[in-house]
């Protein structure tokens, strides 16, 4: 399992995305800084500049059907991921490749989906290997980016507490199960 971060939103990015968040009130970024508090303040109102601050993620070696689970999110993010396809390679023949085949999926992914892919992904109720590499993400994501922590957390986390899935999986305490039963998917 390798995750590479190969871009990640740096000070100048923050500072666009303050200048846009200024430009919807009719005014503009002068210089002068962004807060850490304004960075937490508008990844926790999710307000459209945070679509502005884009990662890039490499997963090396990921097996087949987890690349599959993340592919399912398609708004914010774009999937690069590695070809199974006979003209395309040559180490195994893909109508008889395992689904658990290890490829290589890089994904471009704004900060509103990345923090929507963390809720659905480190939800109890996603599968476990899903959660491994959505943790990965998370940590690797956290050596760039500290500011994301409170953010990058399963779903019902990021409602205070509140689980939407039709058979909730305890992880915040109020559906029956301690939330330290999970902690190994919580950054």
């Amino acid at each position: 399992m390798a995750v590479n971060i190969l871009r990640y939103p740096t000070y100048a990015d923050w500072e666009r995305a303050y200048d846009f968040a200024l430009r919807t009130i009719g005014r503009r970024y002068a210089g002068g800084g962004v807060s850490d508090k304004w960075k937490k303040k508008i990844l926790r109102a999710g307000h459209s500049p945070i679509r502005t601050l884009m990662f890039t993620i490499e997963m090396v070696d990921i097996p087949y059907y987890v690349s599959v689970h993340f592919a399912r999110h398609k708004f914010g993010v774009e999937h690069y991921v590695q070809s199974q396809r006979n003209d395309r390679q040559s180490d195994y023949d893909r109508a008889k490749a395992p689904q658990d085949e290890p490829v290589m999926h890089t994904m471009d992914i704004n900060a509103q989906e990345l923090i929507f892919m963390a809720g659905m992904r480190l939800c109890g109720q996603a599968y476990h290997t899903t959660q491994l590499w959505m943790l990965e993400i998370v940590q690797e994501v956290l050596k760039t980016n500290p500011e994301f922590k409170p953010f990058l957390v399963p779903k019902c986390l990021q409602r205070g507490g509140v689980c939407n899935e039709f058979v909730p999986c305890g992880i915040n305490g109020i559906c029956g199960a301690d939330i330290n039963a999970k902690a190994k998917i919580i950054p």
